[in-house]
């Protein structure tokens, strides 16, 4: 059955090619996405982003944007947040404040407007590459004899004391 969908953050590129499958599938899709020059440069509008798309241009923590686009939906889909690995060390607050202030503003709205499932996703450009390259990092040893799990294994290097 179609549903009405938001994507926030949608005119990103995971954002923009899930707007295309849930057309295809014949959901109506709304995007609230801020369009931060960085990313989109200083269009209006992506020019892949589907025109059959709603498109709300707004920040994420912006309180009456969001309760505007969770108005009618079904479900959401939360990919909104700051990018770029490396400027997320030096513009910590501006970085935190959308990712985690925005996700609160967001599911403070809806509780106000309920929807049917919220699904929240991200790439390396918000839960980082995986790789602490600390040099504490590097030469700390792991706590037990229990194998790390393998998300954990494949992003730290685990050494034993004096460096091996």
């Amino acid at each position: 059955m179609p549903e009405n969908i938001l994507i926030t953050g949608g005119a990103g590129f995971i954002g923009r090619a899930v707007c295309r499958e849930l057309l295809k599938r014949g959901h109506q899709v709304r995007v609230l996405d801020s369009l931060i020059e960085q990313v989109h440069g200083d269009r209006e509008r992506p020019e892949d982003l589907p025109q059959d798309v709603e498109l709300i241009r707004a920040d994420v923590r912006n309180g009456d944007a969001v309760a505007k686009a969770v108005k009618g939906v079904d479900s959401v889909i939360h990919l909104a947040a700051e990018v770029g690995v490396g400027q997320s060390m030096y513009a910590v607050e501006r970085y935190t404040s959308v990712n985690d202030v925005g996700t609160a503003v967001l599911f403070e709205k809806l509780i106000d407007k309920p929807v049917r499932r919220v699904v929240t996703a991200s790439s390396m450009s918000i839960y980082g590459e995986g790789f602490i390259s600390m040099p504490a990092a590097r030469s700390c040893r792991r706590p037990s004899a229990r194998p790390a799990p393998a998300r954990i294994r494949a992003g730290i290097r685990w050494t034993r004391r004096g460096g091996r």
